[in-house]
């Protein structure tokens, strides 16, 4: 692989730090992230995403083949950011491969799931850019969305039914289950795209520990009383 070229105007020694720690690459996806999230695709310029980034636009290029690369590359970093969040907490315990905990147990795994995903996407700023990015890209599904889908929403949403099931005594592809599932998921999301009107209506001056801690205590009470009112149908329905 050749050296990536330096920056036009005197700044060949900071692309070259850049590339020696990756950091180029790196700067181009977060930068593109935000710049298509904000404008889309077709209205975000590439010379602007390379001045966001602070490297030379030739190294979209360079790095992504040109403009749709860098936009798929977004995608899997974004799939693979949720992933070590949300899929670290799920995948080892609901997977296709893992042997599934009995039902409190699996409760737990899911709980600790919704605590990861609250810390990320209610808290972290990072969230922001990447939310903005996935909810345009579900407006108008394409190829980013078949990315997101199979790299990371089916297999986690697949392994938090077989753990839903686990813990409910329900059938993991049923529809009641991946409805249960996908509606706590919504739960957690609302929490990122309404965050001003929450903060506005609770009167939070921002979104520290504290208010995350709320958050998580409010989805996961919900989460405990949705468990109860399954185990109870499915009780019923089996006896």
């Amino acid at each position: 692989m050749k050296s990536p070229p330096g920056k036009i105007e005197g700044g060949k020694a900071q692309d070259a730090a850049a590339e020696a720690s990756g950091g180029s690459r790196e700067a181009l996806i977060r930068a593109a992230t935000i710049r298509f999230g904000e404008e889309g695709f077709a209205a975000a310029p590439i010379r602007a995403i390379a001045a966001d980034a602070g490297v030379n636009l030739s190294l979209i290029s360079y790095y992504f083949g040109g403009k749709q690369g860098l936009y798929e590359a977004c995608a899997r970093d974004i799939a693979g950011r949720l992933s070590a969040i949300a899929g670290r907490a799920i995948l080892p315990f609901g997977g296709e491969a893992a042997e599934l905990p009995p039902p409190d147990m699996a409760l737990a795994v899911i709980e600790r799931a919704i605590s990861a995903m609250v810390d990320f996407l209610v808290r972290d700023e990072a969230s922001h850019a990447v939310t903005r990015f996935i909810m345009r890209e579900l407006g108008n599904p394409g190829l980013v969305v078949d990315i997101l889908y199979d790299d990371v929403m089916h297999p986690v949403h697949t392994a938090a039914c077989r753990l839903w099931a686990a813990a409910t005594g329900g059938e993991a592809e049923s529809a009641a289950v991946k409805l249960a599932v996908f509606s706590l998921i919504g739960q957690i999301v609302y929490f990122r795209i309404a965050r001003p009107v929450v903060m506005r209506r609770l009167g939070w001056q921002e979104m520290g520990e504290a208010e995350a801690e709320a958050v998580k205590t409010a989805v996961i009470a919900n989460l405990r009383a949705a468990a109860i009112a399954a185990r109870q149908k499915n009780a019923k329905a089996n006896s």
